[in-house]
């Protein structure tokens, strides 16, 4: 599965996509503030991404992907930086 388009900053965001199944385009649909620079773990930020992709899921329906920030220099996520599939996954 092709990674969602790059944003800003990708290392220090997490990000939630959303997938149409048809064309195979994953979609970004939320983004979380950025970590600090330097940060050294996200467990401050991963409740609260969770808590708002679950309430995004709950409205609209669909298959999703939550992102976490990836390691400088990448560029774009990967297959390896998501932590959380709707379709492998439990609900949120």
């Amino acid at each position: 599965m092709a990674p969602p388009p790059g944003i800003n900053s990708p290392d220090r965001r997490f990000v939630v996509t959303e997938l149409d199944e048809t064309t195979g385009v994953e979609t970004v649909v939320i983004t979380s503030t950025p970590l600090s620079k330097n940060y050294s773990t996200d467990a401050a930020v991963r409740p609260g991404v969770l808590n708002n992709a679950r309430t995004w899921l709950l409205a609209n329906p669909g298959v999703y992907r939550i992102y976490s920030p990836c390691n400088p220099p990448n560029e774009y996520y990967t297959d390896g930086d998501c932590v959380w599939d709707s379709r492998v996954s439990d609900p949120l």
